[in-house]
């Protein structure tokens, strides 16, 4: 009889050890939990972190009217940074443009078009004395909603043609800029050149 009841003692004891033992257990862990994020949200997320070196979105309530030239397929709001993107076609050429509104200078003029620049000579780099020229040669001009504008055309430092160029407009809105930024053959974009200056001249509020 003694030894049962030692044995009924001792079962006692290891039934609430183990009872701590499971409520316990977990108390001391700190769990983790990480958000899934799509692709798609990804690389957007990307997008909108990095426009270009040094520059911030302009402000989301701003509103802007344009008009889309003729032949031109609009794409509003196509993502991150871009107010909207065209498609330009002719015959088996194609060229992309894109309007992207930045807060302040953006990092300025020269350094962008030193940048651009770079964008089509490749490991050559861009030139300092290139860069002179083609910032002389901008023209300046205002837009419909009275904002002050440049056009940097890149097309005389591309050699041949069916090189890829880049045309540029920038304007200033109320201390901010919009970049205009067209990229294709060389001989496409001065087809399109006209209509492309007109695009810029057509923004305002």
């Amino acid at each position: 009889m003694k030894l049962f009841k030692m044995r009924l003692v001792l079962f006692h004891l290891v039934l609430v050890a183990l009872i701590a033992a499971v409520s316990c257990g977990d108390s001391g862990k700190v769990r983790k939990y990480k958000e899934k994020v799509s692709p798609a949200a990804e690389t957007e997320q990307k997008v909108k972190k990095s426009p270009a070196p040094g520059a911030a979105a302009m402000p989301a309530h701003t509103h802007f009217l344009w008009d889309t030239p003729e032949g031109w397929k609009e794409d509003r709001a196509s993502s991150g940074f871009r107010l909207a993107a065209f498609t330009v076609k002719s015959g088996d050429m194609e060229s992309i443009c894109t309007i992207i509104p930045l807060q302040g200078e953006a990092g300025g003029l020269k350094a962008n078009v030193t940048r651009w620049l770079g964008q089509i000579t490749g490991p050559m780099g861009p030139n300092e004395n290139t860069v002179e020229k083609l910032l002389k040669a901008k023209e300046t001009f205002l837009t419909k909603g009275k904002f002050p504008a440049v056009l940097i055309d890149f097309t005389p430092v591309t050699p041949n043609p069916t090189d890829k160029s880049i045309l540029a407009g920038v304007l200033t809105v109320q201390g901010n800029s919009i970049f205009i930024k067209m990229i294709g053959q060389k001989s496409h974009l001065l087809e399109n050149k006209a209509k492309f200056k007109g695009l810029c001249q057509s923004f305002s509020l």
